[in-house]
């Protein structure tokens, strides 16, 4: 018995490197048909044996059982392989040729490999095993189970449907193929018997065969398979190949009369009769493309047929078939589906013009900051790229209406910019009211296609947005039906999303741009501050910026006056319409006054308070002037139709209102700190120092334009008597009093002002020396008729009286020096000369007196 194991050992060593030598020469050839399946099987076999050889040699039971678990790899594999092989050989099921279809068959095997891997858990590959007896070497006693038998049975319907394979493939083979296919089936019988030898337990060895039979089915196997090889066995599965051909094919003779064909072929014919020995012409369709190219052997034919309704394309090769290269015998045709390549191939092109549109828009806007210019630079690029009818975008304008801003195409449809839809309505307001992009396949057909003429092409419609906000929507139109599909969908789609940043981008632009003008409005406004504090100043250089920055075409400002509003300054309104005062009851100003609130005004027809200062005002916003909250007046721009307002003027007026309340506010500070300065306190004249700087301006202006100029200089008389009896408030209420007498007997132009304790002066400008007594003696008049206590009519009353001293420039004094001067010594003289007189300077000799 050991000697029997030893001669079988042995003989296993030996297949193991025949297996593994046909293995290696069958993956060098790796490429030729079938070589990786056969290449497979003969690595299973190899697997099969070596393992088996582990199980008889191991003397320890582990590896006994890991050595059969791991057998059982080879052993489930092997025969679907086996099948594949017989099927890729002989080429009698296309099917099974395709890539990864043969791995399909190996699922029984290596579900057994994984049960027999697992057998402790289950019993299902067997129920037991045991050491060989008397302690001896060999292979394992095993007790199968119910999984080994059934899986067995699996792999011998393999090896029969091969038998099969192999056995109609000898019948239908000449004598000349006989030989190959006898080979393959004599290796195949080899190793079927030896195992079933084995299974049905006939050998009384307990050692199994199979493995042993490889050692001669492998050779001839592989001398089947190398000797012949699968394209010398081409003819015995010709018939069978060209019939299953998906490709059709036509054999004529030399008279060009078909000769033979195929299924594919009477079906691409569409001609149910027998057409062999009809003319070749006859029977093709546009047999004249075929005639053109019927002696040619260089090109191919492109063909379209419409079947169906559906475009189908061929490509149809025309072999010229000759005898001993010269005599012609007829020729093949042979003609290829191609509408799959041909529509991937437009698919391609398509996808290419498509990703060249996305790149020309994304390079054509991506150095534009103007809205208008973005879209129409897009839909240009989408009509120069695909050549449609017709390309515009509408816009969602305010009542809820599309309408059309730029527009392009090929075709002239009679829309242009300014066309109107309301949402909902034609296919552009279809899109805007579902915001998702719509294809019409066919506009004649389209419910919502609107049109003044038949059209009969296609449609698409994109919606695009900023942000989440619909913005409008581009709108494609094709004379084609059936043009557009769901990549051209996909491909706008993206398109629009490029518009969309643009725009995003443009507008981020433009508020960058807005803000920088409001920041250098402010500035400008503020340097006004800095440089005036006169408010007229001020009012005017606001409303200029406000009219040279924004373009505002009416702009005013108002100061608050008690209940009043007064006209500080003004731009763009009639002269003739300028209303100077306002009550703060009126107008949209009045209520802006009231509530301390921004008053936007859209549409001035429709509000009632609404004080027109021109016709053709349409818009209005009125902005307080608040200085912790208090409204010190207010700020007025309106629009007219070259130039609507919107919530963005109010957001810029608003921000401006802030510096300029506070110009209003530092210059309206300002004049006041300089009234006082410039004012006594008492009377509440001008006080000394401010006569020096009128008297000053008014010499300049007299010496510069050649008027004469007038002072009067005077005291009340005896006013230090007057204090002494009644007190000094009462001095400073009869210093107030006669300030109130000079008021009233002022011009608008003339200046008074309390020169020092009891003593006034009166600045007359353009007033000669006649004019200015004439005044003098009115004041002194009215002076002395103000007096409560009863006096003779020339008599001094005390507090009451005045001594009045008048110069006239330049007559009595050149500078303003001399002026004063003059003026001065006038009153000295008047009170010399018993007060309650009037002195005119350079009378030294004559006495003018009330």
């Amino acid at each position: 018995m050991q000697i029997n194991l030893a001669i079988f050992s042995f003989c296993l060593v030996i297949l193991i490197i025949l297996t593994s030598g046909i293995a290696y020469r069958t993956f060098l050839n790796w490429k030729k048909p079938g070589a990786k399946t056969f290449g497979f099987l003969m690595l299973a076999m190899m697997i099969w044996v070596i393992f088996y050889l582990c199980e008889i040699t191991l003397p320890s039971l582990p590896l006994k059982i890991a050595s059969r678990k791991i057998l059982y790899l080879g052993m489930g594999i092997s025969p679907p392989l086996w099948l594949g092989f017989a099927l890729r050989y002989t080429g009698i099921s296309p099917w099974w040729s395709k890539r990864g279809h043969v791995l399909l068959m190996t699922i029984p095997g290596i579900t057994s490999f994984l049960l027999g891997l697992t057998n402790e858990a289950h019993k299902l590959i067997w129920t037991s095993l045991e050491m060989p007896s008397n302690g001896e070497l060999g292979p394992l006693q095993i007790t199968f189970g119910p999984g080994f038998w059934f899986f067995t049975a699996i792999a011998y319907l393999f090896i029969a449907i091969g038998f099969l394979v192999y056995i109609i493939t000898y019948i239908r083979s000449p004598k000349i193929f006989r030989t190959q296919t006898g080979t393959m089936l004599l290796g195949a019988l080899i190793t079927l018997s030896f195992n079933l030898i084995f299974i049905t337990e006939t050998a009384n060895s307990n050692l199994d065969p199979t493995p042993l039979s490889f050692a001669l089915s492998a050779p001839l196997l592989a001398f089947g398979y190398f000797r012949f090889g699968l394209f010398n066995l081409f003819p015995i599965a010709a018939p069978l190949i060209v019939e299953n051909l998906r490709d059709a094919i036509i054999v004529t003779d030399s008279q060009d009369r078909i000769n033979d064909l195929n299924s594919a072929a009477k079906k691409w014919l569409e001609i149910k009769e027998n057409v062999v020995g009809m003319h070749i012409f006859d029977a093709l369709p546009k047999p004249e493309l075929f005639r053109e190219r019927w002696d040619s052997t260089d090109e191919a034919i492109k063909l379209k047929l419409v079947k169906n309704g559906t475009p189908i394309w061929y490509e149809i090769s025309i072999i010229h078939l000759n005898k001993d290269g010269v005599d012609p015998l007829g020729r093949v045709l042979v003609i290829h589906d191609i509408t799959q390549e041909h529509e991937i191939l437009e698919a391609e092109f398509r996808r290419s013009a498509q990703l060249g549109l996305l790149e020309e828009v994304g390079r054509q806007i991506a150095d534009s900051f103007d809205e208008m210019e973005i879209l129409q630079r897009s839909i240009e690029a989408v009509v120069e790229r695909f050549g449609y009818a017709e390309a515009a975008i509408s816009l969602l304008v305010p009542d809820n209406i599309m309408e059309v801003t730029v527009i392009s195409g090929t075709e002239d449809f009679g829309y242009s910019p300014g066309f109107r839809q309301d949402v909902g309505k034609g296919i552009i307001g279809h899109t805007a009211a579902i915001r998702k992009t719509y294809i019409s396949r066919n506009v004649a057909e389209d419910p919502y296609y609107f049109s003044n003429d038949e059209h009969y092409g296609s449609a698409i419609c994109v919606p695009i947005f900023t942000g989440k906000n619909l913005y409008g929507a581009l709108y494609v139109e094709s004379i084609e039906a059936d043009a557009f599909n769901q990549e051209d969908a996909s491909t706008l789609e993206t398109l629009v999303t490029q518009i969309s940043a643009s725009l995003q981008r443009a507008r981020l632009y433009s508020r960058a741009q807005e803000h920088l003008r409001v920041m250098a409005a402010v500035q400008a406004v503020s340097r006004v501050v800095v440089r005036s504090l006169d408010l007229e100043t001020t009012f005017t250089a606001v409303v200029n910026e406000l009219k040279n920055s924004f373009g505002y075409s009416h702009a005013s400002i108002y100061l608050l006056k008690e209940d009043y509003l007064h006209l500080g300054a003004q731009v763009g309104y009639p002269l003739e319409m300028v209303i100077s005062k306002i009550h703060i009851s009126q107008g949209v100003s009045g209520r802006t006054i009231k509530t301390k609130t921004v008053q936007f005004i859209q549409d001035t027809s429709k509000e009632p308070v609404f004080l027109r200062t021109d016709h053709t005002v349409k818009s209005e916003i009125c902005v307080p002037l608040l200085k912790e909250n208090i409204v010190l007046g207010t700020l007025n721009v309106e629009g007219d139709a070259s130039r609507i307002l919107t919530q963005d003027d109010v957001e810029l007026l608003t921000t401006l209102s802030s510096p300029i309340a506070l110009a209003v506010d530092n210059a309206r500070l300002h004049a006041q700190v300089k009234a006082m300065a410039m004012t006594d306190a008492v009377s509440g004249l001008a006080n000394r120092h401010a006569l020096e700087e009128y008297l000053t301006a008014e010499v300049e202006r007299s010496t510069r334009l050649g008027y004469p100029l007038s002072l009067i200089i005077f005291d009340i008389d005896s006013f230090k008597q007057y204090n002494d009896k009644w007190g000094h408030p009462a001095g400073d209420v009869r210093l107030k009093a006669t300030a109130t007498l000079i008021r009233s007997n002022l011009r608008k132009y003339d200046t008074a002002a309390r020169y020092g304790g009891d003593e006034f002066a009166i600045l007359l400008p353009n007033t000669n020396k006649s004019g200015a007594f004439e005044f003098a003696r009115r004041l002194q008049n009215s002076a002395r008729a103000s007096a409560n206590e009863a006096h003779a009519e020339n008599s001094v009353v005390s507090g009451y009286t005045l001594s009045i001293g008048v110069a006239t420039f330049p007559e009595d004094g050149n500078t303003l020096a001399n002026l004063l001067l003059a003026a001065d010594h006038a009153e000295l003289m008047a009170k010399r000369l018993g007060k309650n007189q009037i002195f005119v300077a350079g009378n030294l000799n004559k006495n003018e007196q009330t």
